[in-house]
């Protein structure tokens, strides 16, 4: 499972580009209405290690989550979400062609939720370190 099929699962709205695809590193445009969880990655690559035929990768992607109520039911539903995108991290699949190192993403570490005065939302993050071997 991709991490946006993941976060799609979850109920969380994704932007699309021009043909329809999820692209889920834009802010979905136009923006979904108040209460209507969003979210938008960001991934950044880490140095590769070269080992014996081998080298492993590890990338870090940060997932954040916007719009939720502002209310405490808004932010309960936003933890909650962090609780189960955490806890389903080793389903993730970014890259369907490498193979996993450590068994799936695994939690690196969180933002915890916060309120925004100006849009009058809560939002959170959570980064995942995805830990890769390809073949050399």
């Amino acid at each position: 499972m991709t991490l946006d099929q993941l976060l799609d699962s979850l109920g969380v709205r994704l932007a699309r580009d021009d043909t329809g695809a999820v692209a889920s590193h834009m802010v979905p445009n136009p923006l979904p209405e108040p209460g209507t969880i969003y979210a938008v990655t960001s991934e950044t690559e880490g140095a590769p290690v070269q080992g014996h035929g081998f080298q492993e990768r590890q990338r870090l992607v940060l997932v954040m989550l916007y719009g939720a109520a502002p209310n405490a039911a808004g932010k309960r539903t936003l933890d909650l979400l962090l609780a189960h995108l955490k806890a389903r991290a080793g389903e993730v699949d970014r890259h369907p062609t490498l193979r996993l190192r450590h068994g799936g993403a695994s939690p690196a570490d969180t933002m915890p939720t916060r309120f925004d005065r100006d849009t009058r939302t809560h939002y959170a993050g959570q980064r995942f370190a995805l830990t890769y071997v390809h073949s050399t």
